[in-house]
């Protein structure tokens, strides 16, 4: 069985999972959900750096440098939307501006537009 875990509120680079957080964090629910897993045990877990935003929103933008475009920040779901964001990535790029990449640009941070997906993120919070 796989249980997704979360991130971490904080810029976090050191690479190693936290086995205590997560069984709060993500065995409780399922445990109160089913009760019968509270009987399995964890084999192992996975520790590392995912590339998510501080809004967990991803960037579809132009960027500063001129003819250089970003599509990042998709955490761990940017596989399920990156055809999705192809097609709105291509207009940006051949027209200049794209309605559906208007409000993930970079300059929402900027700006303080941020995102707030976090219920439809790829990853849990």
């Amino acid at each position: 069985m796989v249980i997704g875990g979360g991130t971490d509120g904080y810029n976090n680079y050191t690479q190693r999972g936290v086995i205590p957080s997560h069984r709060r964090n993500c065995g409780a629910p399922w445990v109160e959900t089913f009760p019968m897993v509270s009987r399995l045990k964890v084999l192992r877990q996975w520790g590392g750096i995912v590339d998510v935003t501080g809004d967990r929103s991803p960037i579809l933008s132009k960027t500063p440098v001129e003819g250089v475009f970003v599509n990042c920040g998709w955490g761990t779901g940017g596989f399920k939307a990156i055809p999705g964001s192809g097609w709105a990535m291509q207009k940006l790029m051949a027209k200049g501006r794209s309605p559906l990449t208007d409000a993930f640009g970079l300059n929402r941070f900027q700006e303080g537009r941020f995102i707030d997906e976090s219920v439809a993120a790829g990853v849990a919070h």
